[in-house]
Order: structure tokens, then C-alpha cells, then sequence
């Protein structure tokens, strides 16, 4: 078997076609093809399944579709790693990070230390989905969910808080809702249904069940935008939604407040200029955290809150 075949075989499980799969390996259809057949070979089993719209895995595919993620990020990881040992202070950090979390608190945060450590570049990957933990694809990870699987050391750092939140001529227009029961007569912004199972989405169907957003948007920053122009109500996390004469409705709600992980590769801790980077993502959380807690007294809160 040629451990090469495995880039192969998750770039078509992935795209679920040949052609989607070439163009991203840059290589041809027909390689893939051919490369996919000489795995199946050497396995002696069918890993996929081709109908008009694409491929499908087998049973036996989705089997070794996990063990080949791990199999490649390892590998990934020791190449990295070998390539990197003699740079202990110098090259990347890749830190995935929740929207909003990341470029609202954790950028700005990072100033200082970025400018003392020149040679160290931070790669940040910032988006409201969380990063798939079976890639093993960052360094840090900051997730809202504690995660279940993946070669990472876990620690809780604390709690992140949300609100529901809107603009001062929204409630001039429209009054503030009394209760969560009369959000159904309001302007509510929520998820796509591609990602009604995050936090954030849960929470609010929980608060007010049957709520039928009238606005679906796949972002915090364009949630916050449209808030911000009126359009609607929104979960917003305090730290944006306490910004720019936001207004906190139905502020007698119990809060959404998540727990906030950090994790680390387990091989990249070995990489000073990582465990550097980590120190300095908790003392920036933990610090605006601090500024953040006055806002919430009374409530009841433990931990660092964000």
C-alpha cells in the first residue's frame, strides 16, 4: 500500500467527486481515479461507491475514513515538527478561534506580543464553525463545545456571555419584547439551517420555541451589522452586543454562557514559540475578561466570563 494514496482517498471522501477532489490536489481526474483504484487494490476492498451526482463511501470507506484523518494529521504534524525543531522561536502558530472572539479580542490582544517575537507568525483561522478536531489542523483551538475526541490537552478557561441584543431605533420602532414569548412578533435574526446546531441557535429555539427568524444570516459579523442597521433582534456575545449603543432586551433572561475551551496539540506543545502563543492567549482572555466582569455583577457568574 502506498501511504500516499491516503491524501487521495479523503480528498474524494471530502468532495464527494473526482473532479472537486483534482482540483484540490492539482492533479487530474484521471490521477485520482487511478489512485483510488490502487488503494482499493492494495486493500482489497471497495472504498466508494460512484452514481451520477458523485461518490458515496461504503460502509467500508466510512470505517477507515477517521483512522486516515488521524494517519494524515500525525504525518503533518511530524513533518512540521522535523522541519521546524531548529526553529524553536521562530515560524507559526495556527489558532482557531470562534468568530468575533478572534478578531474582536484575541487580535487586538495579541499586539503586544507579536511585536516582542517578530519571528513568530500567527495563522488565524476565525469562523463561527468549529474546526474539525479530527484534522488536527491548529495548534490552539478555542471552542464554546468541549470536544470529544482529537489529540489536544483541554482546559477550561472560563465562560463566554450572550444576550439578546438590538439597535435603539429597532426599539423605537417596534418596542422592546416583555417577555420571550412575544418574540414571535418581532424581528428576529438567526442561524442558516445549515448551522442551527450551534450554541447560539439552540439557546434561542430553547427561549422561544416554533421562533421563525426573519432574517437567516451565517455569520456573527453580519449578525452584528444587521442589528446594528436595525434590521432585527439577535444573540449577540456581551462583548459586541455591549458596543456601539446596542441595547440588551429581555435582560432578566437566564444568560446563554457557554463554557470556553482551550485546546493544545498534544506534539505542537513541544514547540516553545506554541506555549508561548498559549500564555499569551490565556493572559488576554483572562484580561478582558476581568473588564468584562464588571458588567455582569449581581449575576451569577464563576470563572473568567468574555
Amino acid at each position: 500500500m502506498d501511504w500516499n494514496d491516503l491524501k487521495f482517498f479523503l480528498a474524494v471522501a471530502n468532495a464527494r467527486s473526482l473532479s472537486a477532489a483534482s482540483a484540490r490536489l492539482g492533479v487530474s481526474a484521471s490521477t485520482v481515479s487511478r489512485r483510488i483504484e490502487a488503494l482499493e487494490a492494495a486493500l482489497q476492498v471497495k472504498l466508494f461507491r460512484p452514481h451520477r451526482d458523485g461518490y458515496d463511501l461504503t460502509p467500508a470507506g466510512k470505517e477507515l475514513l477517521s483512522p486516515a484523518e488521524r494517519a494524515e494529521a500525525q504525518m503533518r504534524v511530524f513533518e512540521r515538527t522535523a522541519r521546524e525543531k531548529d526553529s524553536d522561536l521562530a515560524g507559526p502558530v495556527r489558532i482557531d478561534a470562534p468568530e468575533l472572539l478572534g478578531q474582536e479580542v484575541l487580535l487586538p490582544g495579541l499586539a503586544d506580543f507579536l511585536i516582542g517575537h517578530p519571528d513568530i507568525r500567527i495563522e488565524m483561522h476565525s469562523t463561527v464553525r468549529p474546526v474539525r478536531l479530527a484534522g488536527e489542523e491548529a495548534d490552539i483551538v478555542l471552542r464554546l463545545v468541549r470536544p470529544e475526541r482529537g489529540s489536544y490537552r483541554q482546559r477550561k478557561l472560563g465562560h463566554v456571555d450572550f444576550g439578546l441584543y438590538a439597535a435603539p431605533d429597532y426599539i423605537a420602532r417596534n418596542g422592546a419584547p416583555a417577555s420571550p414569548a412575544e418574540l414571535h412578533r418581532h424581528r428576529v435574526i438567526g442561524w442558516t439551517e445549515d448551522l442551527r446546531y450551534l450554541t447560539m441557535a439552540a439557546w434561542l429555539e430553547a427561549l422561544c420555541p416554533g421562533l421563525t427568524p426573519a432574517l437567516r444570516l451565517s455569520s456573527l459579523g453580519a449578525q452584528v451589522a444587521a442589528v446594528r442597521k436595525g434590521l432585527g433582534i439577535a444573540v449577540l456575545p456581551s462583548f459586541a452586543g455591549g458596543v456601539s449603543g446596542l441595547v440588551e432586551v429581555l435582560p432578566e433572561t437566564p444568560r446563554l454562557m457557554p463554557d470556553l475551551w482551550m485546546l493544545l496539540h498534544e506534539q505542537s506543545t513541544d514547540l516553545p514559540r506554541v506555549r508561548l502563543a498559549s500564555d499569551a492567549v490565556v493572559a488576554v482572555l483572562a484580561r478582558f475578561g476581568q473588564q468584562q466582569r464588571g458588567r455582569l455583577t449581581g449575576r451569577d457568574v464563576h470563572g473568567v466570563v468574555i
